[in-house]
């Protein structure tokens, strides 16, 4: 390592030779960098010194170097100077030092003597000296990249260290219980006795007939078979992903993944395995009490020492599709008793939840999810195993589930009497939500079935503030039939498109203040009939809101704004229509206004020509006394006599002291 001390002294002690004030270099503009060199010995080590100089700067005056480049041996390191005038250090190599790839170029040594220097240093004279340079640091970074990647592999290989060889009855067990099965023949036929292997338990079966792709059960194993003859098959794949746990220390285990691959053809009636591990994922308990993963996969064409790599295989894996990368498969559970005693996975019910599945998962999330909730266990236990899939892959909300409780009721934030209702069902988060969203109805299981099967997701909440459970389904049953039938299919595509319609429709009649516990309001005999009634008076009514406020607004500013002048005057709306109707002749857009000038937002005026005022001509928009747009018709601009007017009307109306 280089002394930053002494280089430091180095520095302040010898200033850096200026550049003449003539010299040619600084007039060439092609020219970014002048470098000057000089080899020292300092701190008992010889040194090569590179100045670099911006020049520009110093054609100006600033013989400083922006740069200054120290180089021993392997090691090199730049005090970089600031605009202040300040230095900090700078670890990177000289042709990283500038901001673009094209830095190199732009630096020219300041003589041959410079060049020929650089070149004595790093005895290489079959290049100039910026090449000797370059060439020189990047076969140090090149090193130094190769060290990096040794201690790395050094490491892997220490973490791999511990791992023994894979279970002996793993391929016996992915044969009987993963891979597909089939009896194997040299021929098949429905007229006569077919020979065959199981490729299960691998003995032979003789059947009185059986056809290609049949299916059929293994008078030996039991498991259910499909034939398959190897003419008529050919060669064909069958491929699989299984996971192995392995006992790292009492802390600490690593799930291992291996790919499993069967090969058939036409000559041989058993496959050929091929069975290899292609990556691991340790999980150990920090000391936060939250799982660590460090998960490694096996590279073919990296690393020196190991092809065992850090970190998550890329998805996408040239010529081995994304089937590489999947860590999620079947567990080998034989040895997890023993694997796991000792451990805080001790009682993990690993076995438990992927045996009632049967199907593949991916077991790190799975035994980190079992150390972050302490209820993940007890859901397995009594049942609730959807319940327990989404409390490892899923991330919910806090108020989900109570871990803080040990009753099962109290975790599921349900009445006792549910928990077995639910259990059977064996329900999902999801289920669970819509569930609690039934409330304490009288009839809420009933609720929740009917909600599944016809799919209601939402809305029932709200319309069971004003009925039963049994009243809405009953009522929404009867009105989707008669809607269904009644040409509304359009409309009510599906039940929860009615419910919707339904709790939409009780709004309008709360917000109308419609007596919500008479039963001619609450079931209508035509639920589509009723809701569009309903909203005609709700638009009815915020209509004439919307005028009596229009009609205020107007009233506030009356007489304040008017003008004449040059034929021209300016007109007020006094309904909303009248906005309307301006928009509808001069063809923009200021219909849509009307709410804006009711919230007091703008003032809207109509500019009108004396001769023909019902004429539209052209519309103001005002806010504060600042003039937003004049607009034609087409959203034409105003012409030369209507900016004229304009003018006029700004200076003496709008922007006088007394206007609004």
């Amino acid at each position: 390592m280089l002394d930053k001390k002494a280089l430091r002294k180095f520095t302040a002690d010898s200033p850096a030779p200026a550049i003449p004030p003539g010299h040619g270099l600084l007039h060439a503009p092609q020219v970014g960098y002048i470098v000057r060199t000089a080899v020292k010995i300092i701190g008992r080590r010889r040194t090569l010194v590179l100045y670099v100089y911006d020049r520009k700067r110093a054609a100006s005056g600033d013989s400083r170097p922006v740069w200054t480049m120290f180089q021993a041996g392997e090691d090199y390191i730049t005090l970089a100077r600031r605009e202040d005038g300040s230095t900090r250090w700078r670890e990177a190599s000289f042709e990283r030092l500038g901001k673009d790839y094209s830095f190199t170029r732009k630096c020219v040594f300041y003589s041959a003597p410079d060049n020929q220097r650089v070149c004595d240093f790093f005895h290489d004279h079959n290049h100039g000296g910026m090449e000797a340079l370059t060439y020189a640091q990047q076969a140090i970074l090149d090193k130094r990249s190769t060290e990096r990647q040794l201690r790395r592999e050094r490491r892997t290989i220490g973490r791999m260290r511990p791992l023994h060889a894979l279970p002996r009855g793993l391929e016996g067990w992915v044969r009987r219980e993963v891979m597909p099965a089939y009896l194997r023949c040299r021929h098949t036929s429905v007229r006569r006795p077919v020979t065959g292997i199981c490729t299960s338990c691998g003995k032979e079966a003789t059947l009185p007939s059986a056809a290609h792709n049949s299916e059929i059960t293994c008078p030996h194993c039991k498991r259910e078979l499909t034939v398959k003859s190897a003419g008529k098959a050919g060669r064909t794949y069958d491929r699989d992903t299984v996971q192995v746990i392995e006992r790292i220390s009492g802390s600490e285990v690593v799930a291992r993944i291996v790919k499993v691959y069967y090969s058939y053809d036409r000559d041989h009636l058993l496959p050929t395995e091929r069975i290899y591990e292609n990556a691991r994922v340790f999980i150990r308990l920090g000391p936060d009490g939250k799982a660590a993963v460090e998960p490694y996969y096996y590279s073919y064409n990296r690393g020196t020492l190991t092809h065992w790599m850090p970190g998550d295989r890329p998805i996408c894996y040239r010529f081995n599709e994304n089937f590489e990368a999947v860590t999620c498969g079947h567990v080998y559970c034989r040895n997890l008793p023993k694997t796991l005693a000792g451990t805080p996975w001790e009682y993990c019910p690993v076995t438990a939840f992927y045996e009632h599945f049967h199907e593949p998962m991916q077991l790190w999330p799975f035994l980190r999810a079992y150390l972050e909730h302490p209820r993940l266990e007890h859901l397995v236990k009594t049942g609730f195993f959807s319940l327990a899939a989404d409390l490892a892959y899923r991330q919910l909300s806090k108020d989900t589930l109570d871990e803080s409780q040990g009753r099962t009721h109290r975790i599921l934030r349900v009445a006792p009497e549910d928990v077995a209702f639910l259990r059977t069902l064996d329900v999902d988060v999801g289920d669970l939500l819509t569930f609690r969203e039934c409330g304490d109805a009288k009839d809420r299981q009933g609720l929740f079935l009917w909600r599944r099967e016809h799919g209601v997701e939402r809305d029932v909440a709200q319309i069971l503030k004003h009925m039963t459970a049994h009243k809405l389904m009953k009522y929404m049953d009867k009105q989707f039939a008669a809607l269904r039938t009644d040409g509304g299919r359009g409309r009510y595509y599906n039940m929860q498109s009615a419910v919707s319609e339904y709790r939409d429709y009780l709004d309008m009649c709360a917000k109308l203040d419609y007596d919500m516990g008479n039963s001619f309001v609450l079931y209508p005999k035509n639920l589509r009939e009723a809701h569009d009634r309903v909203a005609r008076r709700v638009k009815i009514k915020a209509d004439a809101q919307l005028r009596r406020d229009f009609k205020a607004a107007m009233k506030a500013i009356s007489g304040r704004l008017d003008f004449e002048a040059d034929g021209m005057k300016f007109l007020l709306p006094t309904t909303p229509e009248e906005l309307a109707a301006e928009g509808n002749a001069l063809h923009h857009c200021v219909g849509s206004y009307a709410n804006r000038v009711a919230r007091k937002e703008c003032i809207i005026l109509f500019l009108r020509r004396c001769e023909n005022l019902a004429k539209p001509f052209y519309t103001v928009e005002v806010r504060g006394r600042k003039i937003i747009q004049v607009h034609g018709k087409g959203n034409c601009d105003p012409t030369p006599e209507v900016n004229a007017f304009m003018s006029k009307w700004e200076r003496q109306v709008l922007r006088a002291p007394a206007a609004a």
